[in-house]
């Protein structure tokens, strides 16, 4: 049986990890927000111009 200090640890070590990949997460997720973003802006200005050409 472990002892209330080796639970302990094993809280702990369980902890951390959900936080390292919490953390993994949330870098991910904003890479591809951030990837989205620059699609967006680079279609916009696409547009843009095709609407300068087009007279619009």
């Amino acid at each position: 049986m472990a002892s209330p200090n080796e639970r302990d640890e094993f809280e702990r070590m369980r902890l951390v990890a959900r936080i390292e990949r919490a953390r993994e997460l949330i870098a991910q997720y904003e890479a591809h927000q951030e990837f989205y973003r620059r699609q967006v802006e680079d279609s916009r200005y696409e547009l843009g111009k095709l609407d300068e050409r087009l007279g619009g």
